[in-house]
């Protein structure tokens, strides 16, 4: 009769599982790897504000445009944010064929307005969108 003792082989202590130097090892390299993925994701969300707040310029400098042939009044010379603030409350013009028709900015909170004006530039009759962010007509 066999006793449950001699089913199971005892093993010899160097061929037991991972040791504690290969347990620390590994764990060193995966914070190593995790480290990496961390940062390279901080620049892919970067990326992805900068196309969001290129796109919210890029749909502030259309309605201004848009607006501007109309023959709506909004622009406020020197000073992009009443301007901005003119189209987000809706501007209206007076006359042409445009008359009565509403150019308004579909719903921006204020971070997002803040951020799209890194890619608008204001001159005398027109906001005009920089896919670079430069500031200079």
């Amino acid at each position: 009769m066999m006793t449950t003792a001699s089913k199971f082989p005892k093993k010899c202590p160097s061929e037991s599982g991972l040791s504690l130097l290969e347990l620390l090892i590994t764990i060193a390299i995966l914070g190593i790897v995790m480290g990496i993925a961390v940062t390279s994701m901080g620049g892919a969300r970067q990326g992805a504000e900068d196309q969001k707040d290129k796109r919210n310029a890029q749909e502030i400098a259309s309605v201004a445009a848009m607006a501007n042939a109309a023959g709506a009044s909004f622009m406020v010379p020197g000073d992009e944010q009443a301007t901005i603030a003119n189209l987000r409350g809706g501007t209206v013009p007076a006359t042409g064929a445009f008359r009565g028709r509403i150019f308004k900015i579909s719903y921006m909170r204020d971070t997002e307005i803040q951020g799209a004006l890194r890619f608008l530039a204001l001159n005398d009759t027109d906001l005009q969108y920089r896919q670079d962010g430069s500031r200079g007509l």
